[in-house]
């Protein structure tokens, strides 16, 4: 099966938030990480101001080529006034984030499903737009 049949990521939009579910894989590894990429890519160039949240859920395994992509991605998105976060990562990949630290660069919710991680998602959004605000607010005095 070709990757446009069974797409290793699967997008949805829930409000403001781009949800990205990576899906038909337990591993991302070399064989798949350059689709991976190509697909996160191509959605944060074609969407400006993303607001990406990548759930990793159905992972078990990734390669370290897949961090590079997901810096890749991050810059792109960061580049374009948008931001990446993630959720659903397993203990042992969660643990790879913290020794490369990778979670420096990338926010991390533990939430119990990807809906709970949305809502955080959107609340941070909020608060950033209020401190933004107020920053703004205290430059005019």
């Amino acid at each position: 099966m070709t990757p446009e049949t069974n797409p290793i990521v699967a997008f949805e939009q829930r409000g403001p938030i781009t949800l990205a579910v990576i899906q038909e894989t337990r591993m991302l590894d070399a064989i798949n990480v350059a689709e991976f990429g190509r697909q996160l890519a191509e959605r944060a160039s074609a969407l400006p101001a993303i607001n990406l949240l990548l759930d990793f859920r159905e992972v078990d395994y990734l390669s370290s080529a897949v961090l590079s992509e997901l810096l890749r991605v991050n810059g792109i998105v960061e580049k374009n006034g948008g931001c990446v976060r993630l959720c659903g990562l397993a203990s042992a990949i969660r643990e790879v984030f913290q020794i490369t630290n990778m979670e420096k660069i990338f926010t991390i919710y533990d939430a119990e499903d990807n809906a709970d991680a949305v809502r955080r998602f959107v609340r941070s959004l909020d608060i950033e737009r209020k401190e933004q605000s107020w920053n703004r607010l205290g430059k005019n005095d």
